[in-house]
């Protein structure tokens, strides 16, 4: 049976739904739930922007759909998006929830659905997770069981894209080769590379904004976010936030921004260890012992793509990385039909470690 979420202990069933389903899986690490709540409390109950669903049988929770409908740049066209997509492994609970959603989109004259997106935001936690399951999930990432893929390819859903995320040591290897990038870029450029300021917000997200424009001119799958998208998600991310590994590269000459790193220290090592609750002094001594940081966001703007910047710009970043106890760095998720980011890893000892995947499926 389908439940459409109306109420706040619908609300609650559909989020600590992957307490039980995740009960057993040590590298599972549970979101903020307080934080998860509010949010979608919001989106769903209160604006009513995406539609949540639960699969139920005898009382109990069997797996859980959120949906919602947008124009898709790439399609030229409404398309639905689905996410928080979690199931037992059973295929009569996933066509359960696939036909209801089917079914609306029908109502709405949408003839495609494509995910798993992460609400509110295209470049977190996207894709299904289908190598790479012995890793633990960094920070803003998903993890889900092995057999989610299997799944959704049996109610006909197929691969759309893939993204991957890669992996690079912290070690005096890595800065090797960022060290011999950063100088065959700084022989031809006079570049200096800038950390974000907290003083200066509103400069800097200006700047931000304007690397973005121009640097997802050329992906086809989404616009660069809004001026004031940046600045909520800037003070919304505040927390988790180290300013030193915030980094804008500008020209020297005309403070032209040209560049763009957002590295946030892996906060999932913390949240690992208070399951979803927040407890302020756990957190703050945790925080001390992170030892792995993310890669969220890496933008440079087109004329200076394939010179060597994005190297140079990890060549400081790595070393503010040792500095507070860094070991291990990820990078991504990118798109595989993008390989200018994905190539420029691989040349300072980036290797792919996991995939995700983005399915998709036309109604016929």
């Amino acid at each position: 049976m389908i439940k459409i979420v109306e109420n706040k202990k619908d609300l609650k069933r559909f989020i600590f739904f992957i307490k039980d389903l995740y009960k057993s899986e040590k590298r599972y690490v549970y979101p903020i739930f307080y934080a998860l709540q509010k949010e979608l409390k919001r989106v769903v109950l209160e604006q009513k922007e995406y539609i949540a669903i639960l699969s139920m049988k005898d009382g109990i929770v069997r797996g859980r759909l959120l949906f919602t409908y947008d124009n898709n740049k790439k399609r030229n066209e409404r398309i639905c998006y689905f996410s928080f997509f979690d199931t037992i492994d059973d295929i009569e609970v996933v066509k359960e929830l696939f036909e209801f959603m089917e079914e609306h989109m029908k109502q709405n004259n949408v003839q495609y659905s494509e995910g798993t997106y992460a609400p509110y935001d295209p470049d977190t936690r996207r894709g299904v997770l289908i190598s790479g399951f012995d890793i633990s999930p960094t920070i803003f990432t998903s993890y889900n069981y092995e057999y989610y893929g299997k799944l959704l390819e049996e109610v006909g859903y197929v691969k759309a894209i893939d993204t991957v995320s890669l992996n690079a040591d912290v070690c005096q290897k890595s800065k090797k080769r960022l060290n011999t990038i950063s100088k065959y870029f700084s022989r031809s450029n006079d570049v200096r590379i800038d950390s974000m300021n907290w003083k200066d917000l509103d400069k800097d997200m200006d700047d931000v904004h304007q690397i973005l424009s121009s640097a997802t001119n050329e992906i086809v799958y989404q616009d660069a976010p809004s001026i004031d998208m940046i600045a909520q998600t800037a003070k919304s991310l505040k927390m988790f936030i180290n300013p030193n590994l915030i980094k804008i590269a500008r020209e020297n000459k005309t403070n032209k921004p040209i560049g763009f790193c957002l590295v946030l220290p892996d906060f999932n090592q913390v949240f690992k260890k208070t399951k979803g609750k927040i407890r302020p002094l756990r957190m703050l001594i945790g925080k001390k012992k992170i030892t792995k940081a993310r890669g969220t966001m890496q933008y440079i703007v087109p004329e200076y793509q394939n010179t060597g910047l994005i190297g140079h710009i990890f060549k400081v970043i790595f070393e503010e990385l040792e500095a507070i106890g860094i070991t291990d760095f990820e990078a991504g998720t990118m798109m595989e039909n993008n390989p200018k980011p994905i190539n420029a890893f691989k040349k300072f000892g980036g290797e792919i470690i996991k995939t995700y995947r983005i399915y998709g499926k036309e109604l016929s």
